[in-house]
């Protein structure tokens, strides 16, 4: 694989459109992994054709990526985006592709809802998750099963914000309570201060979204100031990943998180998946691995299907489409694009070799989501 694209019917360019440098490099190379896993599973093809792949490196930044979609979808004629990594970057990206209309995009990660209900493109298919997945969904459960009064702390920036207002919601539905909630700037090394205030509020349990470098420090802090015995941790399965997991160490055993994938979910399709991926990357694959997977997976079903490499074909034969995904249950949305899928309750126990990994506990099934005004 490699080289830019011609446009050819014979061959699949692939775009992808994903942070190689910076603090998200290991999400957009986890990605590419995961995808070029499937490829090189199907002897280098996809829907029958040879595939070939431009690399652009957004830099989580908004104009960056904007510039390499324009670049990718026009200059090197790519079939199908993949990427982005940060919403901030889809939700700039999608007047470009909307204007294009020449490649299927792939959102492989980019989770905010913001994406389906200001764009609500036909050709932006998330092999992903939302937002509100990650978050809502939880609430019931922590409701039910830990505690009937909660505080929110969160990286305040936009994904944050919403998955805490998705969890708030959902949570006051349920009958609980929201004592409080703490904005933490993205970035942050000491955690102290907030903490503190965690500790004042009088809360059985904190839901919280961070994410990387964040949520290593959030979770060992959390640990340090004495936190876990006065109240219990839940929190967005970002907080408490693959990623993150080796530095927090033994700081995130007994916390709880709600993710679309666990490495450890026993299923035949997935442990394949796992030993597949160890084999070719000598390291266990992430949420950001299957993603990568799962995008190359549904275009190599479409592009079969439709015996084409024109995203006016491809629309269609990926609307509703079901994967074989090594997360389980996976169903394009009819109406949205978004993964209709089911969502994992994970609790961090210890693993081989003084390792901490996360067990599933429970299983939501696929959770119904809100379609935010978009009806394709």
């Amino acid at each position: 694989m490699g080289g830019l694209g011609e446009g050819s019917d014979d061959t699949l360019t692939i775009g992808y459109v994903l942070p190689f440098s910076g603090v998200y490099s290991l999400l957009g190379e986890s990605i590419v992994n995961g995808f070029e896993l499937y490829v090189e599973e199907n002897d280098g093809q996809l829907g029958g054709r040879e595939v070939e792949v431009v690399r652009r490196d957004t830099e989580a930044d908004t104009d960056q990526g904007v510039s390499v979609t324009r670049e990718l979808l026009v200059d090197a004629g790519a079939d199908a985006l993949v990427g982005p990594v940060s919403s901030a970057v889809a939700i700039a990206m999608m007047q470009t592709v909307e204007n294009e209309s020449s490649g299927i995009w792939l959102n492989a990660n980019a989770g905010d809802y913001r994406v389906v209900e200001q764009g609500c493109l036909e050709y932006h298919f998330r092999t992903s998750f939302n937002d509100w997945q990650t978050s809502a969904p939880l609430a019931p459960w922590v409701y039910e099963n830990i505690a009937d009064n909660v505080v929110l702390a969160y990286a305040d920036y936009a994904f944050g914000q919403n998955s805490k207002e998705f969890f708030r919601e959902a949570f006051e539905q349920a009958g609980g309570e929201v004592v409080g909630e703490l904005g933490v700037p993205l970035g942050t090394d000491d955690f102290s201060p907030y903490l503190g205030e965690l500790e004042n509020s009088g809360a059985e349990a904190v839901y919280s979204f961070f994410a990387g470098s964040d949520a290593v420090n959030y979770i060992t802090q959390f640990s340090d100031f004495g936190l876990d015995e006065e109240m219990i941790q839940t929190g967005s399965g970002f907080l408490l990943s693959e990623d993150t997991l080796p530095a927090q160490g033994a700081a995130a055993l007994g916390k709880y998180s709600i993710l679309h994938y666990t490495p450890t979910k026993e299923n035949d399709r997935n442990q394949e998946f796992v030993q597949s991926y160890t084999d070719a990357n000598d390291e266990s694959p992430n949420v950001y691995a299957c993603q990568g997977y799962d995008s190359a997976q549904a275009l190599d079903a479409a592009a079969n299907e439709a015996d084409s490499t024109d995203p006016a074909d491809l629309a269609p034969a990926l609307s509703g489409m079901e994967l074989d995904s090594p997360r389980g249950y996976f169903r394009f949305h009819p109406e949205t694009n978004d993964p209709i899928q089911s969502m994992d309750i994970r609790q961090v126990a210890e693993g081989g070799e003084d390792s901490v990994e996360n067990e599933v506990i429970d299983t939501i099934e696929r959770p119904e989501f809100p379609t935010w005004g978009c009806s394709l």
